[in-house]
């Protein structure tokens, strides 16, 4: 009697490697809700050599009004620029102020003149000092910009970043004073002026004019572009392994991925840390970018700014400097730069470990688990473990079961991909979800998951006369392996989100081929177990960077990690499959109806 094609070999349907996988990503999805939040603010009865946030907010209400912007030239300008000089003179800093005028092309090429002389003021605050300082070490520089637009008071952007440097400065001054000198540098002029077509223009002044520039080792530099959430790591300059070495001793959540600077220099945006990289100097761009709906807007004030942020920015900063000044890792920045970088790929696991590999190993690493990947179905093949047909099928069934799926996958990547692609258009009735950033974002990132899940269960129940759950997995082992190839040519820093789970669940499935079809449902659960472990992660992250207005990406994902799902419900039985798939519409269409009700 032929064997169901609905269920590998005579094995029954099973749904608890569907069921363990989404429990999985359920709970892998609130691990990271919870990790992924800014630490809690510690109080101003906090030791003195701690960093508080509660302190460094104190600071923030002195030297700023939340209710007036304070830009280049303005009145409220120079009264910033004053409060800030008098808070690190009050804390024994000689301070300089680097005056100049830079030149820029207006916005409007048709006004004459076409270049916008702007009027700038950094301020540079050294510790007053009766050791010597080092020849051979070069000095830290920490960095955070004053000005503000012209749209909003700036408090978060980056007020937050000029007080965190303020109480951070505090915490130094009271310890003895270190070989290698740290010096702050509050520039002026990051933001575009309305008229100019650049910013970053105190930096640019900072680099091009003042001596300093050419004796810097490290930067730090602090943003923001929004008004909470945890400062990610999301940025550095060249020798990222060996900087990252470092940022991963300091004490606290760590939060860092390459992925994240693949997505930020495709974004329209820069800060000054864009111009110390490109002058040849080493260091970290740390920013938080929670509801950016406030960001550049009268909201950035001070009810809307979060104390969790500005602690993690002042742990952030804080740690990496005493650890910075306390590592022979920094030495290397002291010379030359070397003949050959130290590149990596990276990120965290929920903040509390950093995982790195250096970039050029990407491609070996993929070539692993192709090799990985091949050795098990050629051992497959010569050592059968699957009950052999009984003669029955043609041998055009034979090639047809096998071509198509291998082909499901890319189907229903593709099918996925554009059904939840208009649905985005549907959903947005009367525009009333068209924000970027809308005030209800769960809900609707439900409602796109949720069918993504319905699409995956739709193709296997129409295709479940054809499906094979071994050779599905082939099919998506396949898409991740050449991913894992292009994304480590073309885009390595976000290439780990193929590789680990191809490497993974090509060595499992080559380690479970002779466990029959045990060996496989362990296999398929730990490749679910593995890309939840990568992707889900970044799901709150994601939605922070880019909101709803990179659809493409945005689709993409959910499409991918949709279908993992097709080999657990080829396992199931056909009831959980057309009842998984129900469900998932259901949730979905109640998603986007509480979505578009709440808006």
């Amino acid at each position: 009697m032929p064997t169901d094609p609905t269920t590998p070999g005579n094995q029954p349907p099973a749904s608890w490697p569907l069921i363990t996988s989404l429990l999985i990503w359920i709970a892998i999805a609130a691990a990271s809700v919870n990790s992924y939040r800014p630490p809690t603010p510690s109080p101003s009865s906090i030791s003195e050599d701690s960093f508080s946030a509660e302190r460094a907010d104190r600071i923030l209400r002195s030297i700023m009004d939340d209710t007036v912007p304070h830009p280049p030239g303005s009145p409220a300008h120079s009264e910033v620029r004053d409060n800030i000089t008098s808070q690190f003179e009050a804390l024994g800093y000689s301070v300089e102020l680097q005056h100049g005028t830079v030149s820029v092309p207006r916005l409007n090429q048709l006004v004459l003149p076409a270049n916008l002389d702007i009027d700038l003021t950094n301020i540079i605050a050294r510790r007053i000092r009766t050791e010597p300082l080092s020849k051979t070490k070069k000095p830290l520089l920490l960095v955070a910009h004053y000005d503000s637009v012209t749209s909003g008071p700036g408090v978060s952007d980056d007020g937050v970043a000029v007080a965190s440097l303020l109480e951070i400065a505090r915490i130094l001054a009271s310890k003895p004073a270190s070989e290698r000198e740290v010096i702050f540098l509050i520039t002026d002029g990051e933001e575009r002026n309305p008229n100019a077509q650049f910013g970053l223009l105190g930096a640019r002044m900072f680099v091009d004019e003042h001596p300093l520039a050419q004796q810097i080792g490290v930067v730090i530099n602090l943003e923001a572009r929004g008004t909470s959430g945890p400062s990610c790591m999301f940025e550095t300059s060249l020798q990222s392994y060996d900087l990252l070495t470092v940022f991963s001793r300091i004490d606290g959540p760590k939060f860092a991925s390459s992925l994240f600077f693949e997505i930020y220099k495709r974004l329209p945006r820069d800060t000054d840390f864009s111009i110390f990289k490109r002058a040849g100097m080493h260091g970290y761009n740390f920013a938080y970018i929670g509801n950016v709906k406030y960001y550049h807007t009268a909201e950035d004030n001070f009810e809307n700014r979060d104390l969790g942020s500005m602690q993690h920015h002042g742990n952030n900063a804080l740690g990496l400097t005493q650890a910075l000044l306390n590592s022979s890792q920094i030495e290397q920045f002291d010379s030359l730069p070397p003949a050959t970088t130290n590149e990596a790929v990276y990120f965290d696991l929920f903040g509390k470990l950093i995982l790195r590999w250096p970039a050029n190993w990407s491609i070996y690493i993929s070539g692993l688990a192709l090799f990985l990947f091949l050795f098990a179905i050629v051992m497959r093949i010569k050592n059968p473990t699957r009950p052999k047909d009984d003669g029955s099928s043609s041998d055009f069934r034979a090639i047809l079961i096998p071509a198509m799926n291998l082909m499901l996958p890319i189907v229903t990547i593709v099918l996925t991909y554009i059904v939840v692609f208009e649905l985005q258009k549907l959903v947005r009735l009367d525009d009333r979800l068209q924000l970027d950033w809308p005030k209800n974002p769960t809900a609707i990132l439900i409602g796109y998951w949720a069918a993504g899940f319905a699409m995956a269960g739709a193709a296997v129940t129409l295709a479940a006369r054809f499906i094979k759950p071994e050779l599905l997995l082939i099919g998506i082992l396949s898409i991740w392996i050449g991913l894992s190839f292009l994304t480590s040519v073309y885009v390595n820093g976000a290439s780990y989100l193929f590789i680990i789970p191809a490497v993974i669940t090509a060595s499992t499935y080559s380690k479970a081929r002779n466990g029959g079809e045990f060996g496989l449902k362990i296999a398929l659960l730990v490749g679910a177990a593995t890309l939840g472990l990568v992707w889900l992660p970044l799901e709150r992250l994601f939605y922070d960077a880019v909101g709803f207005r990179m659809p493409m990406i945005m689709m993409g994902r959910i499409a991918f990690v949709s279908t993992t799902l097709l080999p657990l419900l080829a396992l199931a039985s056909p009831w959980m499959r057309f009842s998984f798939a129900i469900l998932a519409t259901c949730i979905s269409v109640l998603a986007f109806s509480v979505a578009i009700l709440l808006t």
